[in-house]
């Protein structure tokens, strides 16, 4: 049995930066992750195209802080110029004078550039991909976790960086479940944010939108995208420095009526809605991404599917005894109290979680 002080369950941003917290203490843990790379909700292209979350804001200064500690920069989002609107099938594209909108930042290199970063502080010996768990219970104060290909790892300190859904049928999994039914039913509810969104980006070789004056942001009562942003590098422009010219989208057609669609159907209904509100140089993209995160089983159940769009709002306070009379640290995103489901807020509740159980932490 392969035993370690903590064991993180989950190599999304929460995951990753617990490990930075106890690697940073020089504590004994192991990182397991269900897929083949660290970064659950956040992926980016090699160009630094994000292909799930993509901003950061003024007020979020735990990102800011922890950018700063990975020497990773970050930029304004571009958002000069108007916008343009579709209202109906047979209606023209409307352009509007973009109104003062609240600021927001994206990273130099994606999102994928701090999940890397904080890779990169890690021994990798301490990092377990393609993991994923079958049950963990507790026994003989010991958490026992067993994964899908029959090993089991113990630990002392469970962390569990994963959406709430995603948790409660491993512990009902088990022999015996060691969480109160309020517990497990209070996770059941907690829906795991943009989990059922779908995100489509195109690349240019040049960013010609803004040359006409357009921010690139579009939003349509058409579909198939329902909102559009432009998504260049810092630069604006497709160069060998990785900053490309790009538009991205989020897709506005519910999860289960995606299901029956093909990617490649997906894909070319985007590219003609561009060109329809963009121009006919929208049309000729040099490359497309689309990711359709509903379909990640690790990541979307089917009642975030079927839900309409809403953060969690877990209830700390409520569980706080339970959870640590279990030695069991809830520490995904949908966890956290001030910003459930977005970085900041991950960042923040393990900073919160390492801090209220210090004493975990004497060298």
């Amino acid at each position: 049995m392969n035993f370690s002080e903590h064991l993180i369950i989950g190599g999304g941003i929460s995951g990753c930066v617990m490990a930075n917290q106890l690697a940073k203490r020089k504590l004994d843990f192991k990182l397991i992750e269900a897929q083949a790379t660290l970064g659950g909700r956040i992926k980016s292209t090699e160009q630094g195209l994000d292909l799930g979350p993509t901003w950061f804001w003024p007020h979020q200064r735990s990102v800011k802080t922890l950018l700063a500690e990975l020497n990773i920069d970050s930029f304004a989002q571009y958002t000069q110029g108007d916008y343009v609107y579709q209202a109906g099938p047979n209606s023209p594209t409307q352009r509007e004078r973009n109104q003062e909108t609240v600021l927001s930042h994206r990273v130099v290199g994606g999102m994928g550039a701090v999940i890397t970063a904080l890779q990169n502080t890690l021994p990798q010996e301490r990092i377990l991909l393609n993991s994923p768990v079958k049950s963990m219970t507790k026994l003989d104060n010991l958490w026992q976790v067993q994964l899908n290909n029959g090993d089991t790892l113990s630990c002392a300190n469970l962390w569990l960086a994963m959406p709430p859904r995603k948790i409660a049928p491993l512990l009902l999994a088990a022999d015996h479940c060691v969480l109160s039914d309020a517990l497990i039913a209070h996770l059941q509810v907690q829906q795991t944010w943009m989990s059922a969104q779908a995100k489509f980006v195109a690349v240019y070789k040049t960013a010609f939108w803004r040359d006409a004056g357009l921010s690139g942001q579009g939003f349509s009562r058409v579909g198939p995208m329902v909102e559009i942003n432009d998504a260049s590098g810092a630069d604006g422009s497709s160069d060998t420095k990785g900053s490309p010219a790009a538009l991205f989208g989020f897709i506005g057609v519910p999860a289960i009526n995606r299901q029956s669609l093909d990617e490649q159907t997906m894909i070319n209904a985007c590219v003609a809605q561009l060109g329809q509100l963009f121009g006919e140089a929208a049309l000729s993209p040099i490359s497309t991404h689309y990711v359709d995160w509903a379909s990640n089983t690790f990541i979307a159940s089917a009642a975030d599917i079927n839900e309409p769009s809403q953060h969690a709002h877990f209830n700390q306070e409520k569980f706080e005894t339970e959870l640590r009379g279990l030695s069991l640290g809830l520490i995904g995103s949908e966890f956290s109290q001030t910003e459930p489901g977005y970085i900041a807020g991950a960042i923040d509740h393990v900073d919160s979680q390492t801090s209220e159980l210090s004493c975990i932490f004497k060298q």
